[in-house]
This record gives C-alpha cells, structure tokens and sequence, in this order.
C-alpha cells in the first residue's frame, strides 16, 4: 500500500478506532490523481475517491472551477472564479462551506489556472487570456479580498479559443501551461513559462472533448485525460504521446466541467446516485455504485471482469466509512463473499460482478495475478511463480469475506526472486499481485 493511503487510513484509524483486516495491491507509484466534475450551473461538485463519490455545493452559478492545494499539505482542494470580475475564493477542505481565501485577480472573460508554477510545493492561481493567447503566471495567493499585483511572468502562448489546462508535463516538479484545441483534438503544451513553439504536440479525442492533466499511474508525470458529455465517460491517457486511452472510466454528466487531482481522505455522500455505472441485469450482475444487500444486490460470491482501471471495493455494515468490514483496492481480478448481513456492498471501478464462477482455466495450468477459486481453477500442491518486478504478494484465503480471519497464509517478495507455495486442499482461494508473474504447477 502506498503513502497516500496509507496516510488516507492513518486518518479514518485515527478518528473511529482500528478498521478490520484491509487488504491493497498496487502496482502504480505513490500519486495517483483522482477525477471530478462540476455542474456550473448549479455549483455542485462530484469528486470521485477510493470509497466512492462526494458531493458538496460551492461556489454560485456560473462560476469556474479550479483545483489546488492552497495551503500547501499535499490536497487539492476547491476554487472558483469569477469571469464577470476576477473575483477568486479557494477553500481549504473538500466539503461545502464559505471560502478560506478570497481576492481579485485579472480581467473579465480571463480562464483561471491553478497549479505549482514555481515547484515550492504549494499551488497558486494564474490567468490565461484568449484574447490575447497570453498566460499570466503569478507564484502567490492574494489574501483579504484585495488585488494582485503584476504577474511574475506573462508570455504568449496558443491562438485564440484553445482551452488551456496545466500539468507538469516533464516530472520536474512545476507545472506549466498546455493548450486544447477542441474542434481538431490537439493538445499542445510546453515544459517552461517561456515563449515559444509547444515542446510537444499531439491529437487525442474527438471534438467537443473537455480535457484536464493528471498523473493518473503515479509515475510523476501529468498527461492528460477527457471527459466526452456525448457518453458520460472519461479517457485517460498514461503519456504524453497519441494513442487510443490507457483507462476509460464512465461516469459523469453531459453538463459537468472535468476537474483533476489529489484529493486527501473523501468520505462518500449517502445515497448518491452518481457512483452508479451500470444498472443490476437478472438479479445477479451489477457494476459500480451503492448496493443494497438483500435489495439491490443477493448475498453470495461474487467474481469481477478483468478491471481496466484500479478497482476499489467496501462491503459496509451501515452507510458510512467507519462501518466497512473489509475493503481491498486491487488491478486484478476479485473474487468476494458478500454475507447476509452485509448492509452495502460499494464497488469503484471494478467493471461488472457476476455470480457466475465457472472455471476461467483448467486447476493444473498456469496463471497471472488475480482472485482464484482452489480446486476448480487452481490444484492443489505446489506452484512456483517466474521473477517478475518487486512488489509480489500472495495470499491463501479459507473464505472470500476479506476479514481477518479469511486469510490462512501469505508472503510477500521485495526483489525479483521467485517463490514457491503450497496450496492445500482445503484452502477456497489463492490471491497474487500482478507483479508475482506467472504461476506454474509444480505437482503434489
């Protein structure tokens, strides 16, 4: 489990005592930035997170939204300005309330940008304007509802209609200013606050796309994502380069305007209905969202389809973060129990659960990383794994329930050495991290 969360559990143990057996594989870096959209005309914010989706009101309609860590300990959290008279108030928590910091800065009609122009860690608000194809940076907050002085650097930068969005393109800790051509799909940016032809440029999406930059696979790196209105999906991209998107995640609303970052602990809306992907089909699949046990969903085992993105799930005794009996955030295949006393059951980007177990592959052959039933999909005995990349972990599982009792063995491996594990007959499942290879049998 990476620092982010364990930083996100260190909050929740904090605040309600120890959480029951939490289990998380994770072959990404240690940022990994988060989705979110915005309703405009409402001033509704959806921020989506590891447990599911909060919402909250800011700002009044009409107002544009921005993301930063205003206060400098690592969250991003809300602002919004004001195109009619550069009015700006950030607020320094993910919930609804009045803001923190509030002051004035450029002119009418100017797209607020929000990002760490100076790599001092801490985010401030800047200014592009599309009249002039002109970014004003500026490398500090205003404070007591007053102006800002003359930006730091201005340049100019893009034709005039281009989007502009920030990122740090090339890791090296500032972020800078990119562009966004939405009727062709070009996305150009450049690595300094300098003018000059892009440093790089390339097609991506289709027009009327709305696009934002994020680190989306936590190799330090921004590269950019979309959000299409016509379905309600996104795409991501895990590099600066063209190509077809590495993740698609649906979900949104044809109004929202996309945001982007690192979001800290959310704890998720009751009830909302945001979170919710695909719909229940026959009473035995379903997909993303807030199921209720015994209602929406039957208790019993259920396996996921192979994810394409990372896949968090909770099952939860009560509709709140500190009721979850087990959670496991994971990029491969799951296999859970989900009890009759379970109250919800809320998965995130897991693709489609079915209670259809049959075998995916024969007991003795080999197999990669995943949730697999012993027996049916893995014999008994011995199974050796190939070198792989550090990070492998396994786990022999007497039930799919994830508690802490469920787990009779495990190991994990810090260099590229392969192991060796003896399955028994009496385990119900066998769990390895993608970064274990490939498993072979051995024999009995």
């Amino acid at each position: 489990m990476d620092r982010k969360h364990l930083a996100a559990l260190f909050v929740i143990v904090m605040a309600f005592g120890a959480l029951p057996f939490l289990a998380s594989s994770s072959s990404a870096g240690e940022t990994v930035d988060q989705v979110g959209g915005v309703d405009p005309a409402q001033g509704l914010w959806y921020l989506r997170g590891e447990l599911g989706v909060t919402t909250f009101y800011y700002g009044n309609p009409g107002d544009y939204p921005i993301l930063g860590d205003w206060d400098c300990n690592g969250t991003q959290t809300p602002g919004m300005y004001r195109q009619s008279d550069g009015f700006v108030y950030l607020r320094n928590a993910n919930s609804q309330g009045v803001g923190d910091i509030r002051f004035f800065f450029g002119n009418p009609g100017d797209i607020p940008l929000a990002g760490d122009f100076d790599g001092d860690g801490c985010d401030t608000v800047s200014i592009y304007r599309p009249a002039e194809a002109r970014a004003f940076i500026i490398n500090e907050l205003g404070e007591n509802e007053g102006g800002l002085g003359q930006a730091d650097v201005a340049y100019f930068f893009g034709n005039p209609g281009d989007k502009p969005f920030v990122g740090d393109f090339d890791g090296d800790g500032v972020e800078t200013v990119g562009l966004h051509r939405e009727s062709t799909g070009l996305v150009y940016f450049r690595n300094s606050h300098t003018q000059g032809v892009a440093d790089r440029a390339f097609i991506f999406g289709d027009p009327g796309d709305r696009l934002v930059a994020g680190d989306w696979n936590g190799d330090g790196t921004d590269s950019p994502a979309l959000f299409r209105p016509a379905n309600n999906t996104w795409y991501l991209r895990y590099t600066n380069t063209q190509g077809v998107a590495d993740e698609t995640i649906q979900w949104g609303q044809p109004a929202w305007l996309p945001v982007a970052g690192a979001f800290g602990v959310l704890v998720p809306t009751p009830s909302t209905t945001t979170t919710t992907t695909t719909t229940v089909a026959g009473g035995n699949t379903f997909g993303d969202g807030r199921w209720l046990v015994g209602t929406d969903i039957a208790p019993g085992v259920y396996r996921n389809s192979a994810p394409a993105t990372k896949c968090t799930w909770s099952r939860r005794a009560g509709d709140s973060v500190i009721s979850i009996i087990s959670i496991r955030t994971d990029y491969v295949r799951q296999i859970v129990e989900i009890e009759p006393s379970d109250a919800l059951f809320v998965p995130l980007g897991c693709g489609t659960w079915s209670d259809n177990l049959t075998p995916l592959k024969a007991p003795t052959a080999s197999f990669g990383g995943g949730t697999w039933q012993v027996g049916t999909e893995v014999e008994p005995g011995m199974w050796a794994n190939s070198p792989a990349a550090p990070g492998c972990a396994w786990t022999r599982l007497s039930a799919f329930t994830w508690v802490s009792g469920s787990k009779i063995d495990e190991g994990t491996i810090a260099g590229e050495t392969p192991t060796q594990v003896r399955v028994e007959a009496s385990d119900v499942g066998f769990y390895a991290s993608a970064e274990c290879g490939t498993w072979t049998y051995l024999g009995p």
